[in-house]
């Protein structure tokens, strides 16, 4: 039984394999992001002292922005976009660098799409696709959709003028940097690879109910920030379970060189016998769960042949990280109420899930 949960789990550390894979596409990725529209209080005051330190945490660097690069008040700040929000005051750094990249992600990266327009040019049906009926999936045929590590294609039909459109499910970072087209899959997948393109150590979170997500480290914090860029939103990790009602099982983090089980970031129910209940569908008991994630994570760590400070750094994390989570069950409840409804996905596709 639980051999679905070991593929699961390989199959999120491929994902995030990949971000480590093509430095050339993070740094174009890199250069493609609107530091000083997004961020603009930290900007430097000259344009390579920023650039180089940006080089410097890609690369593993611990070069920190000194605090007179971040010398300007308020009234100096010369840009303001939709992604400043009135709770920026409560981040600073490289945090507030994250929570302005997770919303401009979602507004001027990606485009969320439920299903694909008519591709008849001369069909006058809507281009958002409502009149496209599904006919089920293939596997990838044309070239496009093998390099593009298409898991699966969507076939649909339009009930207009009966013409054939596809959606193919990309799940390579350097085409969905061109497509810049898909559902919570694509949209975490790519924005793994710019928090990536930034230096931030980064996980790639698979929700075993049909979601995913990213959590990126805080240095600022020592915390890992849960980061949802279909939602354009961070730090929330309340919203799943108590805004959207999810009924959650497993969500697995993963790295290049480590995984683990972080499901009670995002539950106050774990040890409930429903929860529980759920969980057995992928393995039998905890023990069993446990093995999984070590054997995995130690696997990784033998193939990527850790440093001495990236796995003593690693077990410091799961130390505290465990520590937060055995406090959070105990409490049984949510420190902040979180009441919102899902933003991405059309009505119909919401419903569906």
């Amino acid at each position: 039984m639980a051999s679905a949960l070991h593929s699961r789990v390989e199959s999120a550390v491929r994902t995030a394999k990949q971000w480590e894979s093509d430095k050339a596409l993070l740094a174009e990725i890199r250069a493609s992001i609107p530091f000083k529209e997004l961020v603009p209080e930290l900007v430097c005051e000259t344009e390579a002292r920023w650039r180089s330190y940006l080089n410097n945490s890609a690369n593993g660097g611990d070069e920190e922005v000194k605090d007179d690069v971040g010398g300007k008040d308020d009234n100096d700040v010369q840009y303001k976009t939709s992604c400043f929000k009135d709770d920026d005051a409560d981040w600073e750094g490289d945090d507030l660098l994250l929570k302005r990249l997770t919303l401009y992600f979602k507004q001027e990266v990606m485009t969320w799409c439920n299903q694909p327009p008519c591709s008849n040019p001369n069909c006058k049906g809507n281009e958002d696709g409502k009149q496209m009926e599904s006919k089920g999936t293939r596997g990838p045929v044309t070239e496009e959709e093998k390099t593009g590590g298409t898991s699966r294609v969507e076939v649909y039909t339009c009930q207009l003028c009966k013409t054939e459109a596809t959606f193919p499910r990309f799940n390579s970072p350097r085409t969905l940097f061109k497509t810049r087209l898909g559902r919570c899959g694509e949209f975490a997948n790519l924005f793994g690879a710019f928090c990536r393109a930034l230096g931030f150590d980064t996980r790639y979170i698979l929700d075993l109910t049909d979601h995913v997500w990213t959590e990126v480290w805080s240095v600022r914090q020592q915390r890992w920030l849960h980061a949802d860029s279909c939602e354009g939103l961070i730090d929330r990790s309340n919203m799943y379970e108590q805004g959207w009602g999810k009924k959650l099982n497993y969500a697995i983090a993963a790295t290049h060189d480590s995984v683990a089980d972080v499901t009670k970031r995002y539950t106050r129910k774990f040890f409930s016998d429903e929860f529980q209940a759920r969980r057995r569908e992928y393995a039998p008991d905890e023990t069993t769960s446990g093995r999984v994630f070590l054997r995995i994570g130690g696997s990784l760590q033998q193939m990527n042949n850790i440093g001495k400070n990236r796995l003593e750094e690693l077990e410091k994390r799961g130390k505290a990280e465990n520590k937060f989570f055995g406090m959070v069950q105990s409490s049984g409840v949510w420190d902040v109420d979180y009441r919102e409804g899902r933003i991405s996905g059309s009505l119909a596709w919401k419903a569906a899930r």
